[in-house]
Formats: structure tokens, sequence, C-alpha cells
């Protein structure tokens, strides 16, 4: 094969490989994101949870648990940050329901 051939050739096989490769590449269409909690806002609730709650026994493991949480945040995992936010939240009691002031705070049934 002479030389003016080959680069003939290799240039059509060049441009039916870009083609392809265009052709290929899916179509952009913007999409809804998916629904989700902001890391930043639950991570802000968490906070003021932790600084209310300094006499906790957990603190120092919910403060650990929520520097994790903050990293991910800051990594875009909001997902996985928000489950440490939540578990920084359950260390410090922040899902139980206060007591009743009806009965001066003793629990009931006993």
């Amino acid at each position: 094969m002479n030389i003016p051939t080959r680069i003939i050739s290799g240039l059509m096989i060049s441009a039916l490989l870009c083609g392809a490769s265009v052709a290929a590449t899916p179509s952009q269409t913007p999409r809804a994101p998916a629904p989700q909690a902001d890391c930043q806002k639950v991570g802000g609730e968490v906070s003021a949870l932790i600084d209310k709650r300094t006499d906790s026994p957990n603190i120092a493991a919910a403060r650990s648990v929520f520097q994790v949480g903050i990293m991910e945040c800051m990594e875009g995992s909001d997902d996985a940050a928000t489950g440490h936010y939540l578990e920084a939240k359950k260390l410090l009691g922040g899902d139980q329901p206060k007591p009743n002031s009806s009965n001066g705070g003793a629990p009931a049934g006993g």
C-alpha cells in the first residue's frame, strides 16, 4: 500500500470512530435532582443541639460523629452527612420526647 492510500484510509477510520463516539454520548437532558435533606441545615440544627446539651454523657462521641458529618457535607455527600448528623442527634438524645411537665418530670406509671 502506498503512503497516500494509508493517509486517506487512516483519515476515514478516524472520522468514523469520531462520529461513532459523538453519536454514543448521552443527551444532556436536565433532570430534577432527587429531594434530599440539606446537610447544612441539618448540621446547623445538630450544632445548636450540641451547644445546648453540653451536660450529655455522650457529648464527646456526638461531637466526633458530627465532625465526620461536616467532612462528608463538605465533600458533597449529603446523604452520608445527614446520617452522621442523625447519629450525633441520637447520641445526644435529641430525638427523645421531653418529660411530661404535668407530673413534675417523673416517669409515667411508677
